[in-house]
Parts: C-alpha cells; structure tokens; sequence
C-alpha cells in the first residue's frame, strides 16, 4: 500500500548520505504506548468504525457551515491514508467523498494492523519527511522504538499542522502542540504516571539540527541514475553505495574543478567531486595525458627506455608543434621523454608505431577505441600524439586502469547493495571485468609502470608524490583544461581543471595531491605490482602448481586468479584455490586474506547466491553438469527458478531446461 519515492542512501561505511526522508517501520517494532497516543489524537474509534465516523464528520460539518468554509476535517486515520497514498491535498467536497469511497475500499482489503502499519509509514512530519521513522531519526537521531514520551508527543503533535509545528522552524510551536497531545489524554490511563516530568522533558527538549549538506547532492543524482539502469522503481529502498565518506569530505574542489577516484580492482566509484556532467559526461582535450598509450605501443614493438629519440624542428604541413619550453636537446631518451613530457621526441615516437605516419595514428587510435574502449571524440591526424582527443575525467580513469591491473577493466558501479522496506537484501553487486587487453606483455606494462611512477617522483607530476603511497601517473594540459591522471595498486584517480592558461603541474597535480593524501588515509594504498610477462612466468610455474614458488618471485595472485577465472569450471576453480591455500596459509598469511576476499568476491556459489553467481559470468550450463542432485536441491533448484525467472531469463531458461 505504501509506496514511497523515497530511498536511504548509504556511504560505504553505512553512514546516511541525505537525510533520512522515509524508512520503514514495521508495526511490531512501534511502541505500543506511541500507537496509543497517537489512536488517542487522530482516530479514537479506529478499531469500531468502518473507514467513515460519521459522528465526527457530523461536528465538522456543522462547524465548516458556520464557518462558511472547510475549517476541520473530522477525517478517520484510514481518510488520511487514503488522502496520503491516493489524493492530493485539495480542501473540497468533491475530495472528501473520494476520501470516503476510498476509506471503504482500503478497510474492506486490509486489515487494521495494516492500515494502522501504512498510515504511520505513510503520513507526513515536515521537512520532506514521510513516516514516523525517518521523523525519528531526523528530528531525534534515534529509532522509534528508542523515543521518550516526550519525544512521542511532539512527533504525534506535528500531523496536525507538519509546517505550522515545523520543528527547525518553531521549535516552540512543536512544543507546544506536543503538550496539547499530552495534555488531551484522559486522567487515567495505563502509560502515564507523572505528568509534570514530561511537561519538563518536553520544554527542554532539543531537535538535532537539519543535516542537509548539498555537496552530497551530486552523488546522490549519480546513484539515482545507476538505480534506473539497474530498474529499480517504486521506494523505500535502502541503497548502500561505494563512495567512501571519509575520502570524499577530506577534499574540496573550486568550482571549475573535477575529479574522480575509483578502486582499479573491483571498479567501486569510490568517490567523486564536481558536477555529475563535467565528471561523467563532458569532453575535453586530455593533452599528454594521451601519450602513456602510444608509449606502451612502442614498449610492445621493441622500444626501451633508452631508445634515443630526435629532439629537434619538426614541420607537418602547417602544425610546426613546440616543446612546452620552447627548446630543443638534439636527442633523448624514451624515458627523459615521457618523464618530462616533451612533445616532439613523443611524436616522433607516435610516428614510428607502424609502418608510416597515417598507420600509425591508425593503430594508436584503434588501440585506444577497440582495445581500450575509451570513448571520446578523435582526430585522424598526427595532433593525437598530443592529446587532442576529447573524454572525460571518467573515461579516462577507467582506461588508465589497464596499467596497474596490466590489461584488465573493471566495470564500474556505485551501488553495491539494496535492501527493500522490510531489510531483505534484494540486489548485490560482485567485481566484472569489462575489457582485458590480451595482446600487449606484462614485460610492456610493467616498463611503463616504472616511467610512471618516475613522472611523480622527479617528472611533471612530482608535487603529488607522498612518502609512503605508490602513485604513478602523468600530467596533460590543453588550452581549456589541465588534468592528473594517477594510480596506486588498489586506487585510480583523476582530476580536471577547466578554463585558459593553465599547467597541469600546478593547477591539477596539488588537487591530484589532496586526494592522495585521503588515500593513505581512508583507502587501501597498495603497492602495484611490477614483475615480468604473466604468460613467461606461467610457463615457468603456475600458481596453482607451485603456489609458493609463484608467490616468491613476486607475482601478483590476485590478478593471475582474475586472469584464469573463466579457464575452468566453478568447481574445479574453487577446488584449486582451496588447495592452493592449504599450501600457502601458514607461510603468505597476508596473501591468504586478500585470496579469501577475492573468494568472497568471486567464488559465489549458485545455490548459496544465484545472483552472485550469474553477475560473476559463470557458466550456468557447466556449473549444472556437475552436479548429482538429491530431492532437496531439486528443490531448492526450483525454488531458484522462480526468483530469477523474470530478472535473468536466460538463465532461467538453461535452469528450467536442467530441472526438465
């Protein structure tokens, strides 16, 4: 019956992002002596009458034709429902015999614990608030089943008049009317023995002070837009989200400013700062922060970072590109020229990654769309080199990922959980890979990743180096923006400064700089892994062969179980990790708790949470072969099919088919 547009939204750490505007409350968890009060005030004969009480609709009417207007409602609590749920607030005749009609019908197809249940989740306490949940937590910042009888009072007292009593802005007013409530109640009664006390309790009382912030707004749009695509409708929803408070409090942005910062392992937004647009959807010319891509190219052709590359006038046509400073060094090398951003030995480079100029920038720009998927708008000239393609702070941070993950893409998210009004936990998001570049060597990521740590250690990115946090990235700088593209082995980050004449090196790396710092903070800060060819080294040992062998010569497990995740099947996967961990567990005993993380993450099985096991790209067909049912997992099978049929219904279909 009821259905709210309101949801709870959650920080990561189960903080509410925006007030509370409606939550739940199941009738059971009311206080007996609230539904007394408040039966007392607004509907004294709810349980003997049959949705009307003509008695009181007798004196209102006498008193709304003396008045000439309708001054007094003389409504039942199933009237007010109705009116909440169903109608608007208009003051007529016309929309008091819908009141009525509707009141018969909702008391004819429901009980009076459910009206009684709807109409506290239901009816309006001011500020945007629905429900004597969110009232209580808002005005109180406690549970209703934790309020006072003072506390009781006034909540019940403002359903009278939710602006007129509106406790931020009449405090006094709200008081006051909760004292009539409590003063209305008869002489004798069950709850109250000293009256006095709660008169006391209520002329003290203080309401905990609007906590409306803002900036949580945009964070707030972003969720609601995951919600659509995830088809989320109706409300009363509890939506625990990625963004990570603590990071996103510790940074404030101008207001030409943007940025992003996401976990390159699971692909959780783990908070943004700037206009949802500007962050997400916007396009602008990135500069050299392009040039990472062209450069791993040229590592993969045979390049090193000792390569000697030509420093001197260069001339296409019309384009005589310049180094930012103006001067040329005859030769450097590939490593001085990615460290420092120089731009002609970079387009020279960029030249040189195919056969000719134009295949060149073609082989560049289809590793960029095809390879990386990196959407923006591009050129079909050499100025690519120098980052006149057009993207967003998002797109771009996504693509950088491929460097600390060496060729994986998460995809992102920024829901994790939703709970519906009654705490059922009815969607939960597991780490994807999106894209996997398969054509490029670890030997080539992990020679980048060295240059890019360099270019925050001694290069244009070095005001945003921090002792203790192993930051790579780069720096780029175009007429209208400046930008910091970075990223530690856990973190990726970006940020984007709009408007003329600026440099990177000052106007986007300090941003780039206080965001890393609220990374040691509050986030993971891992080291990225730098070791040799993924493929050379399994040929040598495989983790699942050799565990401590493989965990000795600094491999990264946790991208090679990623890696081979799809290469066998659900059961054979979950066999040899567990063995695996056997082995390892008393010698690795940190590498065993990032494994069973990744388990948690990954190794979902179907039984235990088929959603889990469906989002993680299992195959369903050959998860069901191995099976030997017996007639309590037939069941429970069934039973499974019923709850994805509508959500997943291809996969329903593979389960019916099975089942048959």
């Amino acid at each position: 019956m009821v259905d709210s547009n309101y949801n709870t939204y959650l920080f990561d750490n189960q903080e509410v992002i925006l007030p509370t505007k409606y939550k739940y409350v199941k009738l059971e968890d009311i206080p007996v002596e609230m539904l007394y009060f408040l039966l007392w005030s607004e509907d004294r004969e709810f349980y003997e009458h049959n949705g009307i009480n003509i008695k009181a609709m007798t004196r209102a009417a006498l008193t709304n034709i003396r008045n000439l207007s309708i001054v007094q409602g003389g409504s039942t609590l199933t009237q007010q429902l109705a009116k909440t749920v169903y109608l608007t607030n208009e003051r007529s005749y016309k929309r008091k015999i819908m009141d009525i009609m509707l009141a018969f019908f909702l008391e004819r197809s429901y009980t009076k614990e459910e009206i009684l249940e709807a109409y506290v989740n239901s009816v309006y306490l001011g500020n945007d608030i629905s429900g004597v949940g969110a009232a209580s937590q808002r005005y109180y910042g406690k549970e209703v089943k934790d309020l006072s009888y003072a506390e009781m009072f006034i909540l019940i007292g403002i359903i009278n008049g939710p602006e007129i009593f509106n406790p931020y802005r009449y405090p006094e007013r709200a008081k006051e009317q909760g004292l009539i409530v409590l003063n209305s109640l008869p002489d004798k009664n069950i709850f109250i023995e000293n009256t006095e006390e709660i008169k006391k309790e209520i002329e003290n009382i203080s309401f905990d002070p609007p906590p409306y912030k803002d900036k949580y707004l945009n964070l707030v749009y972003k969720v609601k837009a995951e919600e659509q695509s995830l088809g989320l409708t109706g409300g009363g929803y509890t939506v625990k989200t990625t963004i990570n408070k603590g990071i996103y409090d510790s940074v404030t942005l101008d207001s030409d400013s943007s940025a992003l910062l996401i976990n390159n392992k699971t692909g959780e937004i783990l908070s943004f700062w700037g206009g949802e647009y500007d962050v997400f959807y916007s396009n602008q010319l990135i500069g050299s922060a392009i040039k990472p891509f062209y450069y791993l190219l040229a590592l993969e052709k045979g390049y090193n970072k000792d390569t000697k590359l030509p420093d001197q006038p260069m001339k296409f046509g019309d384009w005589e590109p310049q180094n930012f400073d103006k001067t040329f060094r005859g030769t450097v090398t590939l490593e001085e020229a990615l460290i420092d951003s120089i731009n002609i030995p970079s387009i020279y480079l960029a030249m040189h990654i195919d056969i000719s100029p134009q295949k060149s920038i073609e082989s560049i720009k289809n590793f960029l769309v095809s390879d990386v998927g990196l959407k923006g708008n591009y050129p079909d000239d050499l100025t690519i080199s120098l980052g006149t393609v057009e993207t967003n702070p998002y797109e771009l941070t996504k693509a950088y990922t491929i460097f600390p993950n060496y060729g994986l893409i998460p995809e992102t998210y920024i829901i994790s959980e939703v709970y519906d009004r009654k705490g059922n936990l009815i969607y939960k998001r597991y780490p994807k890979i999106e894209n996997r570049i398969t054509d490029i060597s670890n030997q080539a990521f992990s020679e980048i990743n060295n240059l890019l740590r360099r270019v925050v250690l001694e290069g244009t990115g070095r005001r945003a180096n921090i002792v203790d946090l192993d930051l790579h990235g780069k720096t780029g700088t175009s007429d209208l923006s400046a930008w910091f593209i970075g990223y530690t082995g856990s973190e990726s980050l970006s940020t984007m400064v709009k408007g003329e004449d600026l440099l990177s090196s000052s106007n986007a790396v300090p941003i780039a700089r206080d965001i890393a710092t609220s990374i040691l903070y509050f986030g993971h800060k891992d080291e990225v892994y730098v070791y040799l060819s993924l493929d050379a080294l399994q040929q040598k040992v495989s983790f699942f062969d050799n565990p401590i062998e493989f965990i000795s010569t600094g491999s990264e497990v946790i991208t090679y179980l990623n890696s081979i995740k799809f290469d066998y099947s659900f059961k054979e996967l979950e066999m040899k990790v567990n063995d695996a961990l056997q082995e390892i567990k008393y010698f690795y005993p940190d590498v065993v708790e990032e494994i069973e993380q990744w388990k948690t993450n990954n190794l979902i099985d179907f039984f235990e949470d088929p959603y889990g096991f469906i989002q993680n790209g299992y195959d369903l067909e050959n998860y069901l072969k191995t099976l030997s049912l017996d007639i309590e997992q037939e069941e429970k099978l069934k039973n499974i099919y019923q709850q994805i049929k509508f959500v997943y219904p291809d996969q329903a279909r593979i389960l019916e088919k099975f089942i048959n």
